[in-house]
């Protein structure tokens, strides 16, 4: 970055720039989905090809080249406001196998989020529930929408916003994890895990964590109910039984033996 011009970057919803702070427009929608496409991969170079084939999923038009120079040529200017007319380009540069933009990955909320992710669940393992809790809220908290919107039709966006939804439910439960093994009183994440097994129903980590603080709640038939509305879901959209933790999860609420904490 040009010292002293800080920018930011979030890709976990509709991109949005930030310069030192403030809100920078990124352009119209296909230069948005150039940058956004330059952000999949920081610090490589991305091809003319593969640009085109991100903003033109379908039906390039036959000037392609040049409205990509235009629209580099425009994030340039936002991204080094303060560069020389005949400077070098030192963040969105032109390599011989492609652009690349150069900035710390920092800078880019998709990364700072799997950082938060990585150490709110070594802080779970760990045991320490409230700093996870914390780790992992801030990381949810990034999340304003699908990742990488703009390039919703390109195969690499579409393969790495199923790959951050799949990490933001991660997050999601063991938030959860950590909150219910913070409890003191099991009653609100009762009341509250509810919502999320109804949302993703085949989510069987979700339905662990509802059983457990029903049954901490003294609610064990609601806890056994809930294990069979999983079963049946299970089963009728992939034809599977639960897997092997929520099967002794299940057992135990049987017998009515005492249960551990989740982490």
């Amino acid at each position: 970055m040009t010292e002293g011009h800080a920018v930011n970057f979030n890709v976990l919803g509709p991109l949005a720039v930030q310069a030192d702070g403030i809100a920078v427009n990124p352009g119209s929608a296909r230069q948005r989905a150039v940058l956004s496409a330059l952000l999949l991969t920081p610090g490589q170079p991305v091809t003319a090809e593969q640009l085109s084939e991100a903003v033109w999923p379908r039906n390039p038009p036959s000037d392609v080249m040049a409205n990509l120079h235009s629209y580099v040529s425009n994030l340039r200017r936002i991204l080094e406001p303060n560069r020389p007319p005949r400077g070098r380009d030192t963040v969105l540069r032109r390599e011989s196998n492609g652009y690349l933009l150069a900035v710390n990955a920092d800078c880019i909320d998709a990364t700072l989020f799997e950082r938060l992710l990585h150490d709110g669940r070594r802080l779970l393992r760990a045991g320490l529930h409230q700093k996870a809790g914390r780790a992992l809220g801030s990381a949810l908290a990034l999340w304003r929408g699908t990742a990488y919107p703009e390039v919703s039709d390109y195969a690499l966006g579409a393969q790495a916003a199923a790959r951050f939804e799949e990490l933001r439910l991660l997050a999601l439960e063991s938030l959860w994890e950590a909150k219910l093994s913070e409890a003191r009183d099991f009653s609100v994440a009762a009341a509250e895990l509810p919502a999320l097994t109804l949302r993703f129903p085949t989510r069987e980590r979700f339905s662990w964590l509802l059983m457990k603080a029903l049954y901490w709640s003294g609610r064990r038939a609601d806890a056994i109910d809930a294990y069979h509305r999983t079963r049946r879901t299970l089963a009728e959209e992939y034809g599977v039984d639960p897997g092997a933790e929520l099967q002794e999860l299940f057992g135990s609420i049987l017998r009515g033996d005492p249960i551990a904490g989740c982490a």
